[in-house]
C-alpha cells in the first residue's frame, strides 16, 4: 500500500460522494416516471463506495499519524462496511477519536443503517453488493415504490447520504492533517540531523 494508493482512495471516494448527491438532486428535481425504482441503486451503490474507499483512506491515514510506516499497511480486501470500521478502529488507539456510534457520528452510522437495511440478508449481516444485483435472495426483488408511493422519502435519503459522506471526508481529513504533521516532523528531523 502506498500514499499514492491513499490519496487516490480518498479521491474516489469524493467522486463517488459527488455522484450519489448529483443522482439525487435528479430525482428530486423530476421523478416522472418513478425514475427513484431504478437510480435509487446507483446512488446507493455510490454511497456505500465512498464509505468504503474514505475508510481505507483513513486506514493508512491514521497509521501514518500514529507511527507506522504508510507503505506498509494492510487494507483489508473487502466490501462489507462494518469489517472495514473495525479495522480501521483496530489501528487507533482508545483515547482517540474512534468511529463509535454517538450523536457527533450518526451521520456515517445512520447511512450506513440504510444500507444494511436495503442490503439485509436476513442472518443479521448485509449483501455488500446489494446495488449491483437486482435480487436479495432467490425470488425476492427490492422495493422503492409500492401502490404508486415510495417506500423511501428521497430528501430523507439525499440528507442521510450528504450527512454520512460529509462525516466520513472530515473524519478522513482530521486523520490525514495529523498524517501530514507526522510526516513533516520526520522530514524536519531528518534536515535538523544533516
Amino acid at each position: 500500500m502506498s500514499l499514492t494508493n491513499q490519496r487516490v482512495y480518498a479521491a474516489m471516494g469524493e467522486g463517488y460522494s459527488h455522484a450519489a448527491s448529483r443522482l439525487m438532486d435528479s430525482l428530486l428535481e423530476d421523478n416522472v416516471g418513478h425514475d427513484a425504482d431504478a437510480v435509487i441503486f446507483p446512488a446507493l451503490f455510490c454511497s456505500h463506495q465512498s464509505i468504503e474507499l474514505y475508510l481505507k483512506a483513513t486506514r493508512i491515514a491514521a497509521r501514518e499519524a500514529t507511527g507506522f510506516n504508510p507503505w506498509k499497511v494492510k487494507i483489508k480486501d473487502t466490501h462489507n462496511l462494518k469489517c472495514l470500521l473495525s479495522s480501521l478502529n483496530s489501528c487507533i488507539d482508545n483515547g482517540q477519536e474512534r468511529l463509535k456510534r454517538n450523536l457527533e457520528t450518526a451521520p456515517l452510522f445512520d447511512l450506513i443503517d440504510l444500507l444494511m437495511f436495503v442490503g439485509d440478508d436476513k442472518t443479521g449481516g448485509y449483501f455488500v453488493d446489494f446495488a449491483r444485483y437486482p435480487e436479495k435472495e432467490s425470488g425476492q426483488l427490492y422495493l422503492f415504490v409500492d401502490d404508486d408511493k415510495l417506500v423511501f422519502e428521497l430528501s430523507k435519503i439525499r440528507q442521510l447520504i450528504d450527512n454520512g459522506c460529509s462525516f466520513i471526508e472530515g473524519y478522513y481529513s482530521l486523520w490525514q492533517e495529523r498524517a501530514d504533521c507526522v510526516r513533516a516532523a520526520k522530514a524536519e528531523s531528518l534536515r535538523s540531523k544533516q
